[in-house]
C-alpha cells in the first residue's frame, strides 16, 4: 500500500515533488516516483539519496506507453504499468494520493485521472491546460462524486488566485455576515526561463485546442451552467486591457487570468453561501500605467493568434530545440517570485473594504512543487470526503479547487515559507 505515488517523477517539476517530499514529509511516508525511464529513475533516487541520506528512499514504478523489460536483475521496488485501465488500476487501487505530473496531461493523464475517480483515490496536478480539467470534469466528476475521489486538477498554478479569493470571501463574512461582491485581483509571476516541458505543453494545447478559448474564453468554463457570470468589467478594460483601482493602481490583461479566474468560479459554485450571489472575480496582471497596460494587452493577443498557426509552433519547436531541457534552479531562486494581490467588496457595495496577498520569493518551479505537494499532503493526512465539497444539483461533487482544502491547507503554506495574509481595509 502506498500513500504517496508521484507520477512523472523525471520530468523537471517531477523532480522537484520528488525533493519536496523527501525533505518535507514523515519519514514513515510509503511513497513510489513514476516515469518514463528507468535510468533516470535510478537517477532521480540516486539524487535524493546524497541530498537528504537520512531520509527513506521511495520505491519506483515504470508506466506510460510500454512495459519496461528488464530482465532477470528486476528490482522488487520497481512495478512496471502501462497506461491502461488493467494495469494502472491495480496500482492506483492500492494508493491513497496521487500527485501526478505527467504532461501534455491532455495527452498522457487521462487514463491516471479516469483509475483515481472510479477507484475513490485522491488525485493532484499542476496543469494548466484549463480547456483539459473542463473535459476532466464533464467526464469524470460524477464518477469521482461516487467513489469517494477528490480530484484537484491544476492545483498548484490556480492556489494563489483561488486562496486569497477565499480568503476575503470568508472575511467578508465574518465581518459584515454577507456574501461577496466583487473581488479585483492583480497577480504577477517573474518568470525569468522556462523548461521544454513546460513549452512543449503550451504548444501541444494550443495545438489540441486552438487558441478560442484564451482569447475570447468564458471564466465560467469550469463551473455548472447555473453558475454563470454577467462580465462586469469596464469597457476600456475588455477592449484596451487597462483597468485602474485606488486600491491596486493600473492593471493589465493577464495571460493567466481567465484560467485563474474559472478556477474561483468553480469554488463558488460549489460554495454559493459563502461566496453569494452576486460574486464576481477579475484577475489582471500589475502595469506602470495606460500605455504599458495597452501595449501587453495586444502583446497577449498577438502571442495567442500567432500560437494558433501551426507554422509559428513548428518554428517554436525548431529554435526551442537547442535549449537546455532543464533551467538552473540555483539561478532562479535569486531572480524569480510570485505576488498576488486582490481587493474585494461585501454585496451590494462598491467600494473594497477587504484585502489579501500571497507572495514568496524564489523559483516559481520551487513553488509549484511546494503547493501541489502541500495539498497532496493535507489530502493524506486526514481522510476528507468527497460529500464535503457542498455539492450543487448538477452533481460536480468529486472534482475541486484549492481552496477546498481550507484553513489547514493555507496554514501548511504559510509554515512552508509562503507570506499569506488577510485584513480589513
Amino acid at each position: 500500500m502506498y500513500d504517496i505515488i508521484l507520477f512523472g517523477a523525471t520530468g523537471f517539476t517531477g523532480k522537484l515533488c520528488a525533493h519536496f517530499i523527501a525533505q518535507n514529509y514523515p519519514s514513515t511516508t510509503q511513497w513510489c516516483i513514476a516515469g518514463r525511464s528507468l535510468s533516470r529513475l535510478e537517477a532521480v533516487v540516486n539524487e535524493i539519496k546524497e541530498l537528504f541520506p537520512d531520509r527513506v528512499l521511495p520505491g519506483m514504478t515504470l508506466p506510460l506507453i510500454a512495459i519496461i523489460q528488464i530482465g532477470s536483475d528486476t528490482r522488487k521496488d520497481i512495478e512496471i504499468v502501462e497506461l491502461n485501465p488493467s494495469s494502472l488500476n491495480p496500482l492506483v487501487q492500492r494508493t491513497r494520493v496521487v500527485i501526478n505530473g505527467i504532461g501534455p496531461f491532455h495527452r498522457f493523464s487521462t487514463p491516471i485521472v479516469a483509475a483515481c475517480a472510479t477507484l475513490g483515490t485522491h488525485y493532484v496536478d499542476f496543469t494548466t491546460e484549463i480547456p483539459w480539467i473542463h473535459e476532466v470534469i464533464e467526464s469524470y466528476s460524477e464518477f469521482a462524486r461516487q467513489s469517494g475521489s477528490l480530484l484537484i486538477p491544476g492545483l498548484s498554478t490556480s492556489t494563489p488566485s483561488d486562496i486569497i479569493a477565499w480568503l476575503i470571501a470568508n472575511k467578508i463574512q465574518e465581518a459584515y455576515s454577507t456574501g461577496t461582491g466583487g473581488i479585483i485581483s492583480s497577480g504577477k509571476l517573474d518568470i525569468k526561463a522556462m523548461s521544454a516541458g513546460s513549452l512543449n505543453t503550451v504548444l501541444d494545447t494550443f495545438e489540441t485546442y486552438g487558441s478560442g478559448w484564451y482569447l475570447f474564453g468564458d471564466s465560467s468554463i469550469l463551473s455548472p451552467p447555473l453558475h454563470r457570470k454577467t462580465e462586469t468589467a469596464p469597457w476600456i478594460a475588455r477592449l484596451l486591457g487597462y483597468r485602474y483601482t485606488q486600491e491596486m493602481g493600473p492593471l493589465a490583461t493577464s495571460f493567466t487570468g481567465p484560467g485563474n479566474q474559472a478556477v474561483v468560479y468553480r469554488s463558488a459554485s460549489h460554495k454559493p453561501d459563502l461566496y453569494g450571489p452576486d460574486f464576481h472575480f477579475e484577475e489582471y496582471l500589475p502595469a506602470d500605467g495606460v500605455l504599458s497596460a495597452v501595449f501587453v494587452h495586444f502583446l497577449t493577443k498577438a502571442a495567442l493568434v500567432l500560437l494558433s498557426i501551426p507554422f509559428i509552433r513548428w518554428l517554436t519547436r525548431k529554435l526551442a530545440s537547442g535549449m537546455d531541457s532543464a533551467p538552473n534552479i540555483n539561478q532562479l531562486r535569486h531572480v524569480e517570485r510570485a505576488e498576488f494581490r486582490a481587493v474585494g467588496s461585501e454585496s451590494g457595495e462598491a467600494k473594497p473594504k477587504v484585502w489579501a496577498s500571497f507572495a514568496r520569493e524564489g523559483a516559481l518551479y520551487e513553488l509549484t512543487a511546494l503547493v501541489t505537494c502541500v495539498g497532496a499532503r493535507v489530502l493524506l493526512d486526514h481522510k476528507i470526503n468527497a460529500d464535503k465539497v457542498g455539492k450543487d444539483a448538477h452533481g460536480h461533487g468529486g472534482v475541486v479547487t484549492p481552496s477546498f482544502l481550507g484553513k489547514e491547507y493555507v496554514d501548511r503554506l504559510k509554515d512552508a515559507g509562503i507570506k499569506i495574509e488577510v485584513g480589513l481595509l
